[in-house]
Order: structure tokens, then sequence, then C-alpha cells
């Protein structure tokens, strides 16, 4: 009998429920000063491989945290507090985005996203698809410690 290896490929691709206790004990990536992110449904850790994720947090005076989205699309529903979002497009024009408690946000691939602080703490819960085949790759430290949950978490 073959025994169960939690870091092979796949052994973490099986239908579960997540509870909130698993994800608060999430590792945390620091987006910027006053945000961050813990990713709790990701390649590295679950084997998952069309999407992932994660609650952002933010700070009332965080710092701004800007990204290129160029190959993916999202999604924040926001369940605390408020988000206010610069959008840009190719051309450079740009709209601003803001959600409260309960609303949600699409954010397709091709802009450029800018979250600004609102005076207010939020949580958000974020999902993004498809997922980059190399998984966290701007990360590398954060996918490390994803990778390493298969091990000490088990099945």
């Amino acid at each position: 009998m073959t025994e169960y290896d939690p870091a092979a490929r796949n052994a973490r691709r099986f239908p579960r429920v997540i509870v909130p206790d698993e994800i608060d004990k999430m590792p945390t990536l620091q987006f910027n000063t006053g945000i961050k992110t813990n990713i709790f449904l990701s390649q590295e850790r679950d084997d998952a491989r069309y999407f992932r994720h994660g609650y952002c947090y933010g700070e009332p005076d965080h710092l701004p945290y800007h990204w290129d989205q160029a190959d993916f699309d999202e999604t924040h529903y926001v369940l605390e507090g408020r988000i206010h979002l610069k959008v840009e497009d190719a051309a450079g024009r740009t709209i601003v985005l803001e959600a409260a408690e309960g609303e949600h946000i699409y954010l397709p691939a091709g802009y450029k996203y800018t979250l600004e602080c609102t005076g207010v703490p939020f949580k958000f819960f974020w999902t993004s698809g498809p997922s980059p085949k190399v998984g966290v790759a701007d990360a590398p430290d954060y996918s490390r410690e994803l990778k390493a949950l298969r091990v000490t978490e088990g099945s």
C-alpha cells in the first residue's frame, strides 16, 4: 500500500470545506504598509488549477497598492468597511470605483489598478482566475510558505 504524500502533485486536490479558523491561520503577504492578504486557496497549497482565493485586509491609513493586471480577472467582495480603487485603461483614462460592505467589484484583465485608502479599515474576499501556471511567482518566499503548509497540514 502506498503511503499518502501531501507534497505529491494533486495530493490536496479534493473537495473539502475551508473553515474561518483555517483561513485566519494562513500566512499573510504584505502588499504595502497597512495592507496585506492571506491566500487560502492556491496552486501551491491546494493544487488549484484555475483560480485563487484570499482575504485582503487594510488599515484606515494604508499606503496605496498598485498592480498591473495583464492576464487574469479578479473580483472583490467587501466583507467589512469600504474600498476605493483607481482604474486606468491602456489609453490612460481613469475611473474610480468604490464598494461598501456587501458590494462586489469586477476587475477584468487589461487594466492597472490602485487600491487607495478611505480612512476606514476593510476586509474583502477576492478571487482571481485563471491562475498563472507558475503560482504566486511575484512573491517567491510566500509561495514557499504555502507549499510548506501541504506537509504541516497533512491531508
